[in-house]
């Protein structure tokens, strides 16, 4: 008997059990595909958390569950953001932590249990998927994918975006992922070693790593540049003073001094870049779960540097020194600084995560890093009036 729209039941969450059953749908769901790499579940309850999360807390929301003969079967968040009413404008709505099987019955339905909220709440515009918004993770996966998704970044399957753009989703912008194989692309493209080696040469351009003793300050430092660097980038949200101590707190344990670079521009702070491990990786089958001996095998995995895949998901070069010489030269100098402080780490690979497909500098700094381009993630956006 074939399942029709009528057989599927559409949760509100409203409990903490239900709460739990939303976070379980995606390992449910992908558990065993090849390129899911479940991550911990411990962080995916608290960027829930309005407590923990500082992006959290200020959200009108609803949460919802497709439900499915008993079985929990998708889920969707919809959301209002007062950071994006204010910076942007006060007529969107977003939806997010969009998972279900391949059932088009089911996806729509949740997209229309989105969509009608926002309604109810005056909203003429839908815009996503977003988890609570664009400093956090973006985008729907729409090529790339045999390739595992790298820490705080999604997953997805090839059946999504057709479910949308049926719903009348249209899209509003892409972003790329980059991939850079860290042992290959020498010798550097010619262009590429003459900024790096110009770099070296000014007594204009320094750079240093990151110092351990003041960890707060650095992150406030590189925020600094990050909110003025991307100000300007399609869907830009400032990072505000909580946000910045949230994510110092979450990054701490993964950073290491001496891949957390921030370069000066004749003595004054104009860029930063951080690369960190995939965590995603470095918790490879654990199902998302660190109870009760995982924990263990995670320390042990970080002190140990096992994981080969990194990611770089922060950097930025002050608008100011946007197209300069000595700007593109600081930025080349710190990619290739970072590589070769990741090869010495045993990393083979890193993602340069995301990038705006409009955003000609980065991705030409991308390219110059020899990095190519190997996932896109799609926004997508529709009127609802």
């Amino acid at each position: 008997m074939s399942t029709t729209a009528s057989d599927i039941d559409i949760v509100a969450v409203n409990t903490p059990v239900h709460i739990k059953r939303f976070l379980d749908v995606p390992y449910d769901l992908y558990r065993g595909q090849d390129a899911w790499a479940p991550p911990l579940r411990l962080e995916r309850k608290e960027q829930l958390d309005p407590k923990k999360n500082p992006a959290a807390r200020d959200l009108d929301r609803q949460l919802f569950i497709a439900v499915r003969d008993g079985l929990d079967v998708g889920r969707i968040a919809a959301f209002t953001n007062p950071a994006h009413d204010s910076f942007h404008d006060a007529e969107t709505a977003f939806f997010g932590y969009f998972d279900g099987i391949d059932s088009n019955d089911v996806l729509s339905r949740l997209l229309a249990a989105a969509q009608d909220w926002a309604l109810s709440k005056g909203r003429s515009r839908m815009v996503g998927p977003a988890q609570w918004g664009v400093n956090e993770e973006i985008g729907l996966l729409v090529e790339g994918f045999d390739d595992s998704n790298v820490v705080l970044m999604s997953y997805g399957r090839p059946y999504y975006a057709p479910a949308l753009e049926a719903a009348g989703f249209t899209k509003a912008i892409d972003t790329l992922a980059f991939q850079a194989d860290l042992n290959a692309g020498y010798p550097r493209p010619k262009m590429t070693q003459m900024m790096v080696d110009y770099a070296k040469k000014s007594d204009a351009i320094t750079w240093r790593t990151l110092n351990p003793k003041d960890f707060s300050g650095e992150m406030h430092r590189a925020m600094e540049v990050f909110n003025d660097a991307w100000s300007e980038n399609w869907g830009f949200l400032p990072f505000p003073d909580d946000a910045i101590q949230h994510l110092a707190k979450e990054m701490k344990p993964l950073i290491a001094p001496e891949r957390f670079l921030i370069g000066s521009i004749d003595g004054e702070l104009a860029a930063f870049l951080c690369l960190l491990p995939d965590l995603n990786e470095l918790a490879r089958g654990f199902d998302g779960k660190l109870l009760p001996f995982n924990w263990a095998k995670l320390v042990y995995r970080l002190k140990t540097q096992t994981a080969k895949q990194a990611r770089i998901p922060l950097m930025g070069l002050k608008k100011k020194f946007h197209n300069t010489r000595k700007g593109l030269a600081l930025i080349a100098a710190l990619c290739e600084e970072s590589f070769e402080a990741a090869r010495q780490a045993g990393f083979t690979h890193c993602e340069l995560s995301w990038i705006l497909e409009d955003n000609e500098g980065m991705i030409a700094i991308c390219e110059q890093a020899s990095a190519v381009p190997y996932k896109t993630y799609r926004m997508y956006e529709k009127r609802i009036d």
